[in-house]
């Protein structure tokens, strides 16, 4: 396991086909509460990487299934999304339970569930080819001034491994939060059996800008966003692993044009990655959007492009 600062996803699972489908809409469920602007460890530099595109290839349909049709991704997955009656915000409820499965019976699933005001958990599995894949659930303590949260991420009793993820966030100002992360990881795969990284993290936000900060042992990752109108952000994203000596820095912007339906993402990296999504609803009685997606690497001379219709 890579053990950058921040650490990278401490799930351990793959990305499946829908899955960020359904980490949008948990994020779009979750990412408001009145009581709470704190968030929690992994949402730090999310400000900047919300205006980031997300690029897809070929043609999809996206309604409550989905039809891919690409070169190296072609299938169709089956998706259900429940969220319940449990009102904790204008645009938050709970429990929100998302599942998709494909026809091979690839299967991944999402519980996020927030009980006694405070406490939050989630639930993510993935099987594919008829195993478990991956495994893990969180638990966080949310209130106004800090959040705590542990992991633990494909625990095996009988292998004796997994990892096990610490965080802790707190507000000291109104402007300014600090915390700290510990991932640890354990099993006979890893060298001397167990190994563990820490990290710690600073957040300043104001009305126009946010600027986040993650660093350790084995890298940095920072951010800013900044908000120039109520239709036009920038954010930038500079990440480092000094185990593999690796940085990427990319910079992206957000416009929108709400009395034609049109909103257009695009980015730009370091490793030469040119990327942009153009979103455009198709009418204001009607839940259709069309997107299009292009990605492009001038050093491989390879690219990705797409064309989606999204309905709802």
């Amino acid at each position: 396991m890579a053990t950058a600062a921040p650490p990278p996803d401490p799930t351990g699972l793959p990305p499946a086909a829908g899955s960020l489908t359904e980490e949008a809409t948990v994020q779009q469920q979750t990412s408001q509460h009145p009581a709470n602007e704190l968030g929690n460890y992994d949402e730090l530099h999310r400000k900047a990487r919300d205006i980031f595109p997300t690029c897809f290839e070929g043609a999809k349909l996206q309604v409550s299934h989905t039809l891919s049709i690409a070169q190296m991704n072609t299938g169709y997955r089956f998706g259900a999304t429940y969220v319940g009656q449990k009102q904790v915000g204008p645009n938050e409820a709970y429990p929100i339970l998302l599942g998709d499965t494909d026809a091979s019976g690839n299967t991944s699933a999402t519980l996020v569930h927030q009980f006694l005001d405070l406490y939050r958990l989630r639930l993510q599995g993935q099987i594919q080819k008829g195993k478990i894949n991956g495994a893990q659930g969180t638990l966080e303590r949310r209130s106004r001034l800090h959040t705590w949260g542990v992991t633990l991420a494909n625990v095996d009793l009988l292998s004796e491994s997994g990892i096990v993820v610490g965080s802790f966030l707190r507000r000291l100002t109104n402007k300014l939060d600090v915390g700290a992360e510990l991932v640890y990881q354990y099993g006979k795969q890893i060298p001397g059996a167990q190994m563990s990284a820490l990290s710690y993290a600073v957040r300043y936000t104001s009305p126009l800008w946010t600027a986040a900060a993650t660093f350790g042992s084995s890298g940095a990752h920072l951010s800013y966003f900044h908000r120039q109108h109520d239709t036009l952000a920038f954010g930038v994203d500079f990440e480092c692993n000094s185990n593999v000596g690796e940085a990427v820095t990319t910079i992206a912007y957000q416009a929108d044009i709400p009395e034609e339906g049109v909103t257009m993402r695009a980015s730009v990296d370091t490793n030469w990655n040119v990327a942009g999504v153009f979103e455009k609803k198709l009418g204001q009685q009607l839940p259709f959007t069309l997107a299009i997606s292009g990605l492009f690497n001038h050093v491989k001379s390879s690219g990705k492009f797409g064309v989606g219709l999204i309905i709802g």
